[in-house]
């Protein structure tokens, strides 16, 4: 059985997925924020070229934004919510709602499509508010809207670590 990509739009020009779905939002036009550090042609280590573990610190070690339409984030999945930095996060929230506001289709993918790509839509949801809702409550209406949501540990922990303040976040 051929395995089909994930592809799901959460509310309208906002749209969640895996690797897979990258193609098709590129043949579609839309911007797209990869929320990954390796994997995917579009992550972070693969659009810099850099081979060491880390990434090298420069004006790039946080994000990299090839053009106007695409923003690689250097996000790892891990249990530990010390190694999930804010910066690529606000870089991310940022970059989706410039393109938001210019009337972009948006794709926030990771690799599986399970914890970094949905909890960057999740948190842009909320600082646009359209997640008025506590935390929990708010990720169960998401996993309504996004079913393969599965979030890691450690980046689930920062996300409602940031949530109360993630409604200001625009009014900066």
């Amino acid at each position: 059985m051929a395995y089909k990509p994930i592809l799901i739009e959460v509310i309208d020009r906002i749209w969640v997925g895996d690797e897979e779905a990258v193609p098709i939002a590129e043949r579609r036009g839309y911007s797209i924020l990869a929320a990954c550090k390796d994997g995917s042609p579009d992550c972070h280590r693969a659009v810099l070229g850099y081979t060491t573990l880390a990434a090298p610190h420069d004006a790039n070690y946080f994000f990299y934004r090839s053009d106007k339409k695409h923003m690689a984030l250097n996000l790892i999945d891990v249990d530990d919510p010390d190694l999930i930095p804010r910066e690529p996060v606000d870089a991310g929230l940022r970059f989706m709602k410039e393109r938001y506001d210019a009337g972009d289709k948006i794709l926030s993918h990771c690799l599986a499509g399970h914890t970094r790509g949905p909890l960057m839509a999740l948190l842009f949801l909320r600082a646009i508010g359209e997640m008025p809702e506590r935390f929990l409550r708010a990720e169960h209406k998401f996993k309504t809207l996004y079913p393969p949501y599965d979030p890691g540990k450690g980046f689930r922990s920062r996300a409602r670590e940031w949530w109360n303040e993630l409604p200001d976040f625009f009014k900066e």
